[in-house]
């Protein structure tokens, strides 16, 4: 049967098995982005059995833009992948940046059979600021403070997201990020969510560049320290890794680490609400 494409008003982009031999998979982005992000990673996923998808929150692409995305918070987004499991009956999840944190969210609510973070915005109690990011966060403090919708300067995606990108081939990228949300920016930057790791109910992978300009290797290191979960450092990769040169093996790895999941795992029981802020 095939995977859904919509959920509610949200676009699901999917890679459908004829007959699958592992659970679903579900795909969560980050800021500015959409589930294009994982459009070379579906196959590969599908590949090994596993129906996939790729959800973009509101207001991402190819959904239109919201007038007031600037003022939508974490809270919402993971709502919006909280229905998403729903639909997929409980998916193993794999969550970049952003998509990392909220994927933390829905495996500390059973609501996610494993989770892949991939340079994972983190959770309370990591911080994600260092002197280069805050150094070029100057500019965005309004947009921050005041939850208006922005999205950073060329010279700021090259310098922190896409400095593993051959530079012909950033333009294109940037022309697919899109304006987002200065208040789930601001809640991500200094940290609002709690996922205590004796509420964690599902295996965590981290995944990590060491060449991340945007979140570290180290704060990967700390969340993979906090979950006691496996950390695969993806080296001489940066933060978009999925649309780096050599992203296939470090993909293999992530498929590997789920083929070796335990079955059964865990049954979801009441799942507690996601935060509300």
């Amino acid at each position: 049967m095939p995977l859904p494409r919509q959920v509610g008003s949200l676009h699901l982009d999917t890679a459908d098995v004829a007959t699958p031999t592992g659970a679903n998979v579900l795909c969560l982005h980050g800021l500015f982005a959409g589930s294009w992000v994982f459009e070379s990673l579906l196959p590969l996923i599908a590949e090994r059995g596993h129906p996939a998808a790729a959800l973009s929150f509101r207001g991402h692409p190819p959904s239109p833009p919201l007038a007031n995305i600037g003022s939508q918070s974490v809270t919402a987004f993971a709502n919006d992948a909280a229905e998403a499991c729903k639909a997929l009956e409980r998916p193993i999840v794999i969550g970049h940046s952003l998509g990392g944190l909220i994927a933390l969210l829905l495996a500390g609510r059973n609501l996610a059979r494993a989770a892949i973070v991939v340079a994972p915005s983190p959770p309370r109690g990591i911080t994600v600021l260092h002197p280069q990011l805050l150094l070029r966060m100057t500019r965005y403090l309004p947009a921050l403070l005041l939850s208006r919708a922005f999205l950073p300067t060329n010279a700021d995606l090259d310098a922190l997201v896409l400095n593993k990108i051959a530079p012909d081939d950033r333009p294109a990228l940037r022309s697919r990020f899109v304006r987002d949300s200065g208040r789930a920016a601001r809640q991500a930057a200094f940290g609002v969510f709690r996922v205590p790791p004796r509420a964690m109910r599902a295996p965590v992978l981290v995944v990590t560049g060491d060449e991340d300009r945007f979140i570290p290797m180290s704060v990967a290191q700390k969340v993979a320290q906090t979950y006691a979960a496996p950390l695969h450092v993806a080296r001489g990769h940066g933060h978009f890794l999925f649309s780096e040169p050599g992203w296939e093996q470090h993909a293999a790895v992530m498929l590997d680490w789920m083929d070796g999941l335990p079955r059964p795992i865990r049954e979801p029981d009441k799942a507690p609400p996601l935060p509300s802020r």
